[in-house]
């Protein structure tokens, strides 16, 4: 009888602790949150990667329905806030080019801020653009000379086979079907996690003495907060929903970033590029 009441008492706090905890995660969905949205892109306008794709031609007829086509799917998560990363420098010059687009006096160029955000904002009738960038500062180069005096060049080898191989895919798919289905591709766990590896092993290189390559990523991961806390900044409200056009190379950080905040929610955006 004595064991059956501690088995009793146990059994009610289990089930209080249960209650408890489910009533948590109800509240926590049914409490609005900000939501944030990131499109992994590989630039149109290729500049400053490891590898560069071959496909850039995005101004042909075909390419340029395909283009609306994405801003069409992206309509469809109505941000209320549209944020970018290149090619301007400074909000002042990105929101002046694009006030001249609004009124017909600007040509859009290929890069990807052009081509999908500014007119994915004159659909939605928005007044102005967010510049979230922040400069990426890491020593691959001096990492990549370490590695060639030291014995470590198959790091070198490995990271640029695996950028090469990410980059042929993602051309196989934007020649064979669409522009749409290859940045698609691009915003995968796969192809997430395929550029993170680059990461990966360059913080392979360097030996007891000198962890380069750590040092490297850890000044990546240095950039890539510092652009999340440009993008957390953009909040204003619950209601907000703040898409991100970013370097696809960004995601696997900038996601694991959005996801680990209690404060946001992270939309995947492959749900509405289907």
């Amino acid at each position: 009888m004595k064991y059956f009441y501690i088995i009793l008492k146990l059994s009610i706090v289990y089930v209080a602790i249960l209650l408890v905890s489910c009533s948590k995660n109800i509240y926590r969905k049914e409490k609005k949150l900000p939501q944030v949205a990131v499109v992994g892109m590989l630039h149109f306008v290729s500049k400053n990667n490891t590898i560069n794709q071959n496909f850039t031609d995005v101004k042909d007829i075909r390419r340029q329905q395909e283009i609306k086509d994405i801003v069409q799917s992206l309509k469809v998560y109505n941000p209320t806030k549209i944020a970018v990363e290149r090619p301007y420098k400074s909000e002042n010059e990105l929101n002046n080019n694009y006030r001249n687009y609004l009124n017909g006096s600007y040509k859009l160029t290929a890069e990807e801020t052009d081509q999908i955000a500014f007119r994915l904002a004159k659909e939605l009738n928005h007044k102005r653009l967010f510049l979230v960038h922040s400069p990426v500062q890491y020593a691959f180069d001096s990492a990549v000379v370490f590695a060639k005096k030291n014995g470590q060049s198959y790091l070198i080898d490995s990271i640029t086979k695996n950028a090469k191989q990410l980059a042929k895919e993602y051309d196989q798919i934007a020649e064979k079907k669409t522009i749409k289905e290859a940045i698609y591709y691009l915003n995968t766990h796969k192809a997430i996690d395929k550029n993170h590896y680059s990461y990966i092993l360059l913080s392979q290189i360097g030996n007891k003495q000198n962890k380069i390559g750590a040092e490297a990523v850890g000044d990546w991961y240095k950039s890539n907060i510092k652009i999340f806390e440009n993008i957390r900044q953009l909040i204003d409200s619950n209601s907000e929903r703040v898409l991100v056009i970013y370097g696809q190379g960004h995601l696997k950080i900038l996601n694991q970033l959005i996801k680990d905040t209690p404060e946001l929610e992270l939309i995947m955006i492959n749900k509405y590029l289907k």
